[in-house]
């Protein structure tokens, strides 16, 4: 009833072009259509050689997408998540996270002999963490929010197998030689954190200079990941 209400009285409209539509905190189906660009994002020597199956962005870090994930993550609007998970399900069903052959298309799966469907019995996603005292302010990961579902959609399970152990200044602003040393040893692996022999889906919201999912990969690798693939809901990078 109330939702009904809140319709009649404030239609639902796109957030990127401004047309009414049917459903409420999601784009129309032009709009939508336009946003969903999974790509394979550039990296430099260092990242390439972490991310044995890429870093992809499941879209463009611009427009109504930008709005939308950072009212998400600062301003708490969970009831923004069925419209993203919309815009996130559209974008992993364009990935080879099934299948590939190596750098060239993300993890590799193996055929299951029964009935031709892609094992990811090795396949895990793990989410950049939060430090405690910003999850404690925040409520929530936004990473574990935007991808836990999509994933189990997918059957591959999302683990927090990493925290963030030192706070860190806020990346905006800081050049790439101040992320790097700002993030340096922020990361380690969480308790219980079961990574040997995992082929693994790192994922994020966005990602600006790529060190934080670097930082992460490092102890990923170290921890015995058998490939790292790289994801985020989207980035400026193109």
């Amino acid at each position: 009833m109330l939702d009904w209400v809140l319709d009649l009285l404030f239609p639902p409209k796109c957030p990127a072009c401004g047309r009414y539509t049917e459903r409420r905190d999601t784009w129309c189906d032009s709009c939508f259509a336009g946003l969903v660009k999974p790509h394979r994002l550039p990296l430099d020597a260092e990242m390439y050689s972490l991310f044995d199956g890429g870093v992809w962005a499941l879209g463009v870090y611009e427009a109504g997408l930008r709005d939308m994930l950072r009212q998400l993550k600062y301003d708490g609007r969970k009831g923004l998540l069925p419209g993203l998970h919309r815009y996130m399900a559209a974008g992993l069903r364009q990935l080879p996270l099934a299948a590939g052959n190596g750098r060239q298309e993300g993890l590799r799966c193996n055929k299951s002999r029964a009935d031709g469907d892609v094992s990811r019995e090795n396949v895990l996603a793990v989410p950049v963490p939060l430090h405690p005292d910003r999850l404690k302010e925040r409520g929530f990961n936004q990473s574990e929010l935007l991808f836990r579902e999509p994933m189990a959609a997918l059957e591959i399970p999302l683990q927090s197998a990493l925290v963030r152990c030192r706070a860190t200044t806020p990346q905006f602003g800081l050049t790439a030689a101040e992320h790097s040393k700002n993030l340096q040893g922020a990361f380690a692996l969480a308790d219980g954190g079961e990574i040997a022999g995992k082929k693994v889906i790192l994922v994020d919201d966005i990602m600006t200079t790529g060190t934080t999912l670097q930082e992460c990969a490092l102890v990923l690798k170290k921890a015995g990941a058998a490939s790292i693939m790289g994801l985020v809901a989207a980035s400026g990078r193109k």
